[in-house]
């Protein structure tokens, strides 16, 4: 086994660098510059320090993936 981690971004840090590039909405739509702040406001007032950066089954709020394993 093999361990792996998928990214993810700091919320804080895409509002103050104003990064919000390729963010989308559910149905795979892209997100205005306003809607991705509002979105990014909206997890960090549910305490949500990161974000993950795709689909991840083991993902902390505040510390991102906790790591899986997969066969080599």
């Amino acid at each position: 086994m093999k361990p792996f981690s998928h990214f993810c971004m700091s919320v804080r840090g895409a509002l103050r660098n104003r990064n919000f590039g390729g963010m989308n909405h559910n149905d795979g739509k892209p997100m205005t510059e306003y809607e991705a702040f509002e979105a990014l406001c909206d997890e960090l007032a549910q305490g949500h320090e990161v974000v993950p950066m795709g689909d991840c089954d083991n993902f902390d709020f505040k510390k991102g993936c906790l790591g899986h394993e997969v066969e080599e």
